[in-house]
């Protein structure tokens, strides 16, 4: 998932629908609903498991790196604290 695709696990035969699915039909809506966890196309509904820490950065487009910035502030307080000897690991620049 760290590239913002999610892999889900479903049963053969609802793979193998979807395939037929779309086959039949190259313009065959398949629905990827993360809030409600399941995978819909016509006549299809399949539930899927999805850990809700990844669940939530999906939903809210996070990655570790923006993760991370959130807590900007409180890296740039650490850093402005430090020695001016030691390295800076981080330098934000908008």
């Amino acid at each position: 998932m760290q590239n913002g695709l999610l892999t889900v696990v479903l049963e053969e035969k609802i793979v193998n629908a979807l395939q037929e699915l779309t086959e039949k039909d190259a313009t065959a809506e398949v629905t990827v609903d993360l809030e409600a966890r399941e995978v819909r196309a016509e006549g299809i509904t399949a539930a899927f498991e999805l850990d809700e820490n990844a669940r939530w950065r999906l939903l809210n487009g996070l990655d570790d790196i923006s993760i991370t910035l959130q807590n900007e502030p409180h890296i740039a307080a650490y850093e402005a604290k430090r020695p001016s000897y030691k390295p800076r690991t981080i330098s934000f620049q908008h």
